[in-house]
């Protein structure tokens, strides 16, 4: 049959050349009517390719539509996620300033329960030698600090001042072992002196082993010595250890003050003690 095809292909190739026009004319000059055969041939044969033209032509605008719709949604992302990042920037901005507002306050009602003048300070850097156990404030000479001024937070003591310049100050904390604190116990109202032992305690010396101290007692200071008004908290005892012989007791005591989340201070320029008021 290919063979036949083959050989006469010219004039297969010229019937439907003529076929076509005359199909046309046909098509053209009727009134609308039912398919007849030779419609129906030609039908079967250009069907299928008018369906491949049709769906190869969907399939091209369809993909350069998707394309650029999704560009443009690319692009839209972008700057969504530009946008995300300002927000979130500035509600993290927002949300310090609210702490930090908070932690101010704090000082504050702080400052006037105790009735002290004093002058605010940010902790700007920790000591990390190994011959004191300070903390850095961005405040110094030029603000009226001088040694030996306490320090305090809302928490309690902090330390006292030990060096300035005109602009900084280092202040021993009192965990550090040449730190003393004039002390006394809030309930039994027993008086010691709490130094610096570790990183995260202290020790309360020169008491007897009588003195009634129970863990969880609340050690406030005595106002004695010049340097830290009356009744600030230093911390609690943690642990309360009487041996059988000697004549006194070991006391361990936690500070009243969170050092690793210490970020504002008071520095104490001049206290009025409770006893100074009863004076008035």
């Amino acid at each position: 049959m290919f063979k036949y095809i083959k050989e006469y292909r010219f004039y297969i190739i010229l019937f439907f050349f003529i076929l076509i026009p005359i199909l046309a004319i046909d098509t053209s000059t009727r009134s609308p009517r039912e398919y007849r055969i030779y419609d129906k041939i030609v039908l079967t044969f250009t069907a299928p390719i008018q369906n491949l033209m049709s769906w190869s032509l969907d399939l091209v605008v369809s993909g350069f539509q998707n394309y650029v719709y999704l560009w443009n949604v690319r692009k839209d992302n972008y700057g969504l996620l530009d946008e995300n990042r300002k927000l979130l920037n500035v509600i993290s901005e927002q949300k310090e300033l609210l702490l930090e507002n908070e932690r101010f306050r704090k000082l504050l009602n702080f400052q006037e329960k105790h009735s002290i003048e004093s002058i605010a300070a940010r902790v700007i850097a920790k000591d990390v030698s190994t011959e004191f156990r300070a903390i850095r404030i961005n405040r110094g000479e030029n603000s009226g600090i001088k040694k030996d001024m306490a320090v305090v937070t809302n928490e309690g003591i902090v330390g006292r001042i030990f060096r300035t310049t005109l602009s900084t100050s280092d202040v021993l904390i009192i965990l550090d072992p040449q730190s003393a604190v004039d002390a006394i116990d809030e309930r039994s109202r027993t008086r010691g002196v709490v130094e610096g032992l570790t990183d995260e305690a202290c020790v309360l010396r020169f008491i007897l082993r009588t003195d009634d101290i129970q863990p969880g007692d609340v050690f406030i200071s005595s106002g004695l010595g010049g340097i830290f008004p009356k009744g600030i908290p230093i911390g609690v005892a943690s642990k309360v250890s009487k041996k059988s012989y000697g004549i006194s007791q070991d006391v361990e005591i936690e500070s009243s003050v969170d050092f690793s989340k210490l970020e504002e201070v008071l520095v104490v320029l001049r206290a009025e003690t409770v006893l100074d008021k009863n004076k008035k």
